[in-house]
């Protein structure tokens, strides 16, 4: 698992409910990227009863992928549409890379990673997708007391950037979503997902970072 670090001078903003820390040049820094790799995401699901440990670790390796795949679509609009000019490696080449180098039995560091995926930053994070009360303990619930609000589903998205030029993590964002009996959890995932790649620098969303650009590049 690749460990989140921490940098020095960091600005934080909290933004359409995405918490952000980043590096005050980020825009700067990002803008030097040409090749990006998503890293397999780490995931966290609830675990039921039934659940074995082997059935539970082989649903959170897909869910794993799924959310990596998920990522890559995403910011692969943005590629498409001119905003994001770096090269994103496909999941799939970035995890038979990875798979073929041993990882994640066997441990590399950050830099190690950008090397052996030849690229200029990283993409990590975690996923968590919990379910405190089951909907069927929710309906008596609010069958008892109907003004009770009765959360069933829960999905927290953290993802981070590793610069590989500075060796060091250069931003990060985290942002959570609480859904009432009826919610679906897939929909909460890709709306997280979504939210998560708004705020991401490279694709000149937020207009800091648009008021950045152009004032890195005399517009």
């Amino acid at each position: 698992m690749i460990k989140l670090f921490l940098f020095l001078g960091l600005t934080v903003f909290l933004t359409a409910c995405v918490s952000v820390q980043e590096a005050p040049n980020i825009v700067e820094l990002t803008q030097g990227h040409t090749r990006i790799a998503i890293m397999p995401i780490s995931a966290t699901l609830e675990r039921k009863i039934w659940m074995n440990q082997d059935k539970y670790n082989e649903l959170c390796r897909i869910k794993s992928e799924e959310t990596q795949q998920r990522l890559y679509r995403q910011l692969s609009f943005y590629a498409r549409s001119g905003a994001l000019h770096a090269e994103l490696m496909t999941p799939d080449e970035v995890n038979s890379i990875l798979f073929g180098a041993g990882y994640p039995i066997t441990p590399k560091t950050n830099n190690d990673l950008c090397s052996l995926l030849n690229v200029d930053a990283l993409v990590f994070g975690n996923i968590q997708v919990m379910e405190p009360v089951s909907e069927a303990t929710a309906i008596m619930l609010n069958t008892a007391n109907p003004n009770f609000t009765v959360i069933t589903n829960i999905v927290n998205l953290n993802l981070s950037i590793y610069d590989a030029k500075r060796a060091e993590q250069i931003w990060n964002g985290q942002t959570s979503l609480h859904g009432q009996y009826g919610s679906i959890k897939e929909n909460m995932q890709r709306k997280a997902i979504r939210r998560m790649v708004r705020n991401v620098p490279h694709t000149l969303k937020k207009r800091r970072y648009k008021n950045a650009y152009q004032k890195l590049n005399g517009i």
